[in-house]
């Protein structure tokens, strides 16, 4: 008897450490974006919400071009999941990425013009990341837009 009550309390209290807190619901969005001017080094700083992050491979991404990212300005926002989205002039795609131990690692890749963004802008427009680039206007998800990836 003395053997299963340990036993017991020994299960009670592993299974209790094995639980993983939770809290929820969580709201990691902005209200409204950043725009980021690139560095020299290709650094972009966003004091307000302490991010800072290169993009020299996101210009490269973009551009195919190694020094793309000189005299350039990003636009920047984060969704409610916490996904970060990503676009600046003359960009014919929103990135999306998220956090990951340090890294910004590419969820989707979001093709939006072959010309080209030409003054892009991000809302927050929950549960939707909204572009809006001169009259042309478009809600995004994680997966891409609203209704379908293109």
């Amino acid at each position: 008897m003395k053997r299963l009550t340990v036993l017991s309390v020994l299960l009670i209290v592993l299974s209790t450490a094995c639980t993983m807190l939770t809290l929820q619901p969580a709201d990691f969005s902005w209200p409204v974006e950043s725009a980021l001017n690139v560095d020299e080094q290709g650094n972009v700083t966003e004091e307000r919400y302490s991010t800072d992050f290169n993009t020299i491979a996101l210009f490269y991404e973009e551009f195919q071009d190694s020094m793309a990212y000189k005299g350039k300005e990003i636009r920047l926002i984060r969704n409610n999941s916490g996904n970060y989205f990503i676009a600046g002039k003359e960009f014919k795609n929103v990135y999306v990425f998220k956090a990951d131990e340090g890294t910004l690692v590419l969820e989707k890749k979001i093709f939006i013009s072959e010309f080209g963004l030409k003054s892009p802008a991000f809302n927050q427009r929950s549960p939707y990341i909204e572009l809006v680039d001169g009259d042309y206007q478009i809600n995004l998800t994680n997966d891409g837009i609203e209704g379908g990836s293109k």
